[in-house]
């Protein structure tokens, strides 16, 4: 996995496997993220192709969460020989916030690029993540039978993760 906080850059998986923040300030809008997210839930891709049936290994999985102010906070990891992500520790909201009638922002939610080589980048928004619980986020590839290098990636916005 590869965290990392930026402003206006987009992921790079090539960055050193700790936290670096970039022009931190007493107003920094990763200070205030995880203060109002002071708990933690967890996150796994299952990443298949072949209409589900072929696990996808070394797929790069990135997933993103937009702050204020042109910031980002981003971690990236690869699929196993089972197509399975580590699973992935990120802030989210206590759960008491759920228990309360009335109660708003109950869980955070985060974006995730998935690519392979020999298929077509997906992007998954809004995942939801809520405090002690693991989501596993099922992801399908598509194989690229053209031989086109894709720049864009094909959109989700409707898959339910399995909580």
């Amino acid at each position: 996995m590869y965290p990392y906080f930026q402003k206006n850059q987009k992921p790079n998986p090539s960055n050193s496997s700790k936290l670096s923040v970039r022009e931190a300030s007493p107003a920094d809008p990763l200070r205030q993220f995880l203060a109002e997210n002071p708990a933690f839930g967890t996150l796994l891709f299952q990443v298949t192709g072949g209409q589900g049936a072929v696990p996808i290994e070394r797929a790069t999985v990135v997933i993103s969460k937009a702050l204020p102010n042109g910031h980002t906070l981003s971690v990236t990891t690869m699929t196993n020989e089972s197509g399975k992500t580590a699973e992935i520790s990120l802030p989210a909201p206590r759960r008491d916030k759920s228990q309360t009638p009335g109660g708003t922002d109950v869980f955070a939610t985060y974006d995730a690029l998935i690519s392979a080589p020999g298929t077509v980048p997906v992007v998954v928004h809004d995942i939801p993540i809520f405090d002690g619980i693991t989501t596993i986020q099922p992801v399908a590839l598509s194989f690229d039978v053209s031989g086109a290098r894709r720049d864009e990636a094909e959109s989700i916005t409707d898959t339910e993760p399995n909580l």
